[in-house]
């Protein structure tokens, strides 16, 4: 299966999906300055423009963080496919921690979710039940495969707005005439 196809099943989950830090999964969104051009919408974590896109022909999850990013790092890949994507989101409890991989040292991961995991949140384990069953998934630690994923990212493949390169007073790739 696909991952837009299994991007379409969990949505189409009956559960909670703001209690596991994807927002309204699947549904288009207003555009930050630093979403890539034809992006698909994953979901959104609710708080700082934080969010999880799709490219065009690439299987792979990135995060798109307006707040924290800088240039080359607004937009990383934090998933090979959305299969992968969900087991780290079962580890975590949530999307959020996943989101916060590219700053993270290991021990301030794990302090993370010690932190997390103190909080007792039956929707958020409803959800993440519901998901692991859906789709046969077990929880997989994420950190060294983002981290992986991340050093070996080139984001010059990445294409940009206009907006992107004004907001960040940037030169932008020349523009083909119509």
């Amino acid at each position: 299966m696909s991952t837009r196809d299994d991007l379409a099943r969990f949505a189409a989950l009956p559960i909670d999906h703001e209690a596991i830090g994807l927002m309204e999964p699947g549904v288009p969104q207003e555009p930050y300055f630093c979403d890539p051009v034809d992006r698909e919408d994953v979901g959104r974590l609710g708080c700082d423009g934080i969010h999880f896109i799709l490219l065009p022909g690439d299987e792979r999850v990135f995060c798109v963080d307006p707040a924290m990013g800088e240039p080359g790092t607004y937009v990383l890949p934090v998933a090979e496919d959305f299969r992968q994507f969900l087991s780290f989101v079962l580890f975590c409890g949530g999307a959020s921690p996943i989101a916060q991989i590219w700053w993270l040292s290991r021990s301030r991961f794990d302090a993370l979710l010690t932190e997390d995991r103190r909080t007792a949140w039956p929707e958020r384990d409803a959800a993440l039940g519901a998901v692991s069953a859906a789709f046969g998934l077990e929880a997989a630690d994420p950190y060294e495969a983002v981290k992986e994923l991340q050093a070996g990212f080139n984001p010059t493949c990445l294409r940009f707005a206009a907006e992107y390169y004004d907001t960040l007073g940037l030169e932008g790739p020349e523009q083909e005439e119509p």
